[in-house]
């Protein structure tokens, strides 16, 4: 579980498993514009957490992934807090989910 507090207050609880399925790197979700949920394995832990300037996190999964560069933008909008409220499903595209 990552968890964020936000400079606004709010803290954004996300499971591995469920940032790894919003994964924003482009082996994951192509060179497109629309980037969509895919499930991963339940279990899937963390093996690094880095930041990437002062915009970003980049994460190194147990299953080996590493390429997705995860912005403080991108982890806010998949917050379970953001619009719409609860975990996003589906796909993002047009700047709002589509579930």
């Amino acid at each position: 579980m990552l968890s964020i507090e936000w400079e606004d207050g709010v803290v954004s609880r996300l499971p591995l498993a469920y940032l790894r399925g919003w994964c924003p790197c482009a082996a994951c979700q192509g060179h497109g514009t629309v980037v969509e949920f895919h499930p991963a394995a339940p279990g899937v832990g963390l093996e690094l957490m880095a930041e990437a300037g002062a915009y970003a996190l980049h994460l190194r999964f147990t299953d080996g992934h590493d390429s997705g560069i995860y912005t403080w933008t991108w982890l806010r909008q998949i917050a379970p807090e953001s619009p719409p409220e609860g975990y996003k499903q589906g796909r993002f595209a047009s700047g709002r989910f589509e579930g």
